[in-house]
């Protein structure tokens, strides 16, 4: 009686400690395809916040009170984190964390409370995710 033999390709495989034949591939994440985004330069940024403050002032005074009121807030929030170090240091060190939790805090201003304080919050985001952000981070670096 013959001896069962393998054949020539199960015999490299068996040799091999890791087949890679048998591995299974690795799925790509969802997480892993989203492109990077490259952000506005700060010269960029500041242009296109001063071309929307000059518009909304002379469009009217309706929503140049918006942009007075807005750039106020973001005066507030300049103040307040130039002062704290830690909140600095958030600004700094966060991927535009902050940039979400003004754009939660602008949803939850347009269902309570009003179109007055939706504006100016918009228009403080839009300050601080233009201008202020892009230069505190590229002074660090």
């Amino acid at each position: 009686m013959r001896r069962a033999t393998f054949k020539q390709e199960v015999i490299e495989i068996l040799r091999i400690k890791r087949p890679t034949i048998l591995l299974k591939e690795k799925r790509k994440s969802i997480l892993d395809q989203i492109p990077e985004v490259k952000p506005l330069p700060l010269a960029t940024g500041a242009l296109i916040f001063g071309g929307v403050s000059i518009l909304g002032m002379a469009i009217g005074a309706t929503i140049g009170t918006y942009v007075f009121f807005g750039a106020i807030t973001l005066a507030g929030l300049i103040a307040i984190s130039e002062s704290n170090k830690y909140i600095k240091y958030i600004i700094t060190k966060s991927n535009k964390l902050v940039d979400l939790i003004i754009f939660g805090l602008t949803m939850y201003a347009t269902v309570l409370l009003g179109v007055t304080i939706t504006a100016s919050l918009t228009f403080a985001g839009l300050g601080y995710t233009l201008v202020y952000a892009p230069w505190l981070r590229s002074k660090n670096k």
